[in-house]
């Protein structure tokens, strides 16, 4: 199967997108065009030649305090908050899982931020793993735990 990452837009079918997890069926389903015209966050949606949506995730920019690195990146990092890029979602329909789909998005945004990271100031990409299966996802491809973060879910970063 192929795909193709465009910008949202409310052309792309997304009734048929099931990924599990139904806070990110809803979201997409029902929230994001709202957000998109808030400015929350800017998704970028995986489509097949359907134009139906096989996957998709958000970006949104924000801080992090300095406390909250590693001892051992502190000397690399100024010593206030630290500019981020944080990936809001990222799910993948249930019909594409095992395909490579995840990789791709991931590294879309990772290349999405870098771009951006050269003209504006970005440390790091930050993501709030859901559950298990997402921290074993983010922690496969490089990212690290944050340090204080408060709550059940796990923050993690990359740096840029």
């Amino acid at each position: 199967m192929s795909w193709a990452f465009v910008d949202f837009d409310k052309k792309y079918d997304r009734s048929k997108f099931d990924c599990s997890e139904s806070a990110l069926n809803n979201y997409l389903k029902n929230q994001i065009s709202q957000d998109v015209a808030r400015k929350a966050n800017v998704p970028v949606l995986a489509v097949n030649s359907k134009d139906e949506v096989l996957g998709f995730y958000t970006l949104s920019s924000g801080a992090v305090e300095f406390s909250n690195f590693p001892a051992n990146l502190k000397k690399k990092i100024a010593p206030y908050p630290v500019p981020i890029a944080r990936i809001g979602r990222l799910a993948v329909d249930n019909s594409t899982k095992g395909q490579g789909l995840g990789k791709d998005l991931l590294f879309h945004a990772i290349d999405r931020v870098e771009e951006v990271a050269e003209k504006i100031g970005i440390r790091a990409i930050v993501v709030d793993a859901k559950n298990q299966n997402a921290e074993n996802f983010y922690l496969k491809y490089g990212f690290q735990y944050l340090q204080n973060t408060p709550g059940t879910k796990k923050t993690l970063f990359l740096v840029v």
